[in-house]
């Protein structure tokens, strides 16, 4: 991973070896296929009151992630590296939607995950333990994502051990056929700004690891190289208002 020259990522051979235990450990732990029917039962079942979820997009910014989650789940949150994932612009936004503005039929992509078996593909973003009480409004704000399970380190704390979380990973084909993805499509502009601002915030690392790991709907061409071309004043003010 070194090679790749992303900041806050730079474990050791010994952690290393234990993100690549804890990746083929999460293979063996239940995917929550949406819309999660089974995931309050079998919280209660284990006695938790609390699900880890790492966000990688718009709940990154708290501004945004404050319509949804309540203030204890936004009070104790914490950056982090979660493995085994490729982070793109691929998830087709509802052209309905109100939250982040009017939609094109082609300017409509929010973020989405790609999950591999590769530990170099790398997404950081911001945990949060949600409460049993939140699952029905994170549901009804991740539509079509399904909860999978990810290798996970805190951000820029190489020497602790890899632990489990989920990440949000909508894919190609849902079980009734509708389709929530596409690769001929390009970022939301106000959904991107709300998402970069929440990168930016975290601190000046995190966001060039956010750009460095992010790409368009191919998931081959970096999100830096679309912003130099439609935003090229990106670092100027740019006030995004979040809306329910």
């Amino acid at each position: 991973m070194e090679r790749r020259n992303l900041p806050g990522v730079r474990p050791n051979a010994s952690q290393l070896r234990a993100i690549s235990e804890k990746m083929a450990e999460a293979l063996q732990e239940p995917v929550y296929l949406y819309p999660w029917d089974s995931l309050e039962r079998d919280l209660k079942t284990k006695g938790l009151s609390r699900f880890p979820i790492v966000a990688y997009g718009s709940l990154v910014n708290i501004e945004s992630a404050n319509v949804t989650l309540q203030d204890q789940s936004l009070i104790h949150h914490r950056p982090v590296i979660a493995f085994g994932a490729r982070r793109l612009f691929n998830y087709k936004m509802p052209k309905n939607t109100r939250r982040y503005g009017s939609t094109t039929r082609h300017t409509r992509a929010a973020l989405n995950v790609q999950t591999t078996d590769n530990i170099d593909d790398v997404v950081n973003g911001i945990l949060f333990e949600i409460t049993l009480e939140e699952i029905p409004a994170i549901r009804a704000r991740e539509i079509g994502y399904d909860l999978v399970p990810i290798a996970t380190i805190n951000w820029n704390e190489n020497k602790d051990p890899p632990f489990l979380t989920y990440i949000l990973r909508c894919p190609d084909e849902l079980p009734m056929g509708k389709r929530l993805t596409s690769d001929q499509i390009v970022p939301h502009r106000q959904y991107y700004l709300i998402c970069r601002r929440g990168a930016r915030k975290v601190g000046e690392d995190f966001l060039r690891f956010w750009l460095d790991t992010t790409y368009l709907a191919d998931g081959v061409t970096p999100i830096s190289q679309w912003e130099a071309a439609e935003l090229p004043d990106i670092d100027g003010d740019h006030e995004c208002e979040v809306t329910s």
